[in-house]
């Protein structure tokens, strides 16, 4: 059964709607993170999808902004677009910012974390890397390396990036700051209430990324809480759970090692907004 404020924005009709009453419950916590959490709080108890979002035409014809459903990437973007608009339409120009690198195309879709959603958020402002500023010497490095070879050999298996021509697939050494398992304990009390939080794993060149869940720290008493749309079977909907059983979760999820958790400050991007062109059509 869904939560009592997520089924009354369920109900509440168009997203037009919708949207106004999530930035009214939302228009007294600051731009950025925690307006972001303050967005977001009535989403817990929707469900969850893979790829829900496309651009609303072509080979991914799916909406390219919905508040129904949502998978754990979408979650994180959608949260961050509200947490920066004033108006539907802001956020959704937002949203398109965040998913895309120049044009709303799946070509040019942030589909991967470590290569295309980090360097490019970064670049643009919508996210600020924080790993190294809270865990200091015991944060880690997590890299890796794509080229052409490695494309191809994920191509056979059946993998790799749909819908992207080969020669906009993602080609370099990628690197973000992670804090390992052992350190969260002591980073925890400084996190910041809206953080980004991705999920990073041992690398394995048979596999797509190494990062393979996200979700939004949420600070609730003097808590950390990590708020995820959840794919675990029985819970598939948008959760919150403390940070330590987050991690422990995560740990379960897979048989491969968890290098550790990336974190990224949302700051106040209005003035990135403000700058972009209208939305495209």
């Amino acid at each position: 059964m869904l939560p009592l404020a997520a089924a009354l924005l369920l109900a509440a009709g168009p997203a037009t709607s919708q949207v106004a009453d999530l930035l009214t419950a939302s228009s007294d916590a600051p731009a950025g993170g925690p307006r972001a959490v303050a967005a977001s709080a009535p989403l817990l108890g929707v469900r969850y999808r893979l790829g829900p979002l496309g651009e609303g035409h072509g080979p991914d014809p799916d909406p390219r902004f919905r508040l129904d459903a949502f998978d754990c990437v979408t979650f994180v973007e959608t949260a961050m677009a509200l947490g920066a608009g004033r108006s539907e339409e802001e956020v959704r120009r937002a949203l398109d910012d965040i998913r895309y690198g120049q044009a709303v195309d799946l070509a040019d879709r942030d589909h991967e974390v470590l290569s295309q959603w980090i360097p490019r958020n970064v670049e643009k402002g919508w996210v600020r890397p924080i790993s190294r500023e809270l865990a200091g010497d015991a944060a880690v490095e997590a890299a890796t390396v794509y080229d052409r070879a490695r494309w191809a050999r994920l191509a056979r298996l059946g993998r790799g990036l749909p819908g992207v021509p080969g020669d906009l697939l993602p080609v370099g050494r990628f690197a973000t700051e992670v804090v390992p398992p052992s350190a969260l304990a002591a980073v925890e009390p400084r996190l910041p209430d809206g953080a980004v939080v991705w999920v990073v794993r041992e690398e394995r060149l048979d596999q797509v990324t190494r990062v393979t869940h996200g979700g939004l720290v949420v600070v609730k008493q003097g808590r950390r809480w990590v708020r995820h749309a959840n794919s675990t079977p029985g819970r598939m909907r948008v959760v919150e759970e403390p940070l330590a059983l987050f991690v422990e979760h995560q740990r379960k999820a897979s048989a491969r090692p968890l290098t550790g958790l990336a974190f990224f400050a949302v700051p106040d991007s209005r003035a990135r907004l403000a700058a972009l062109p209208p939305l495209a059509p």
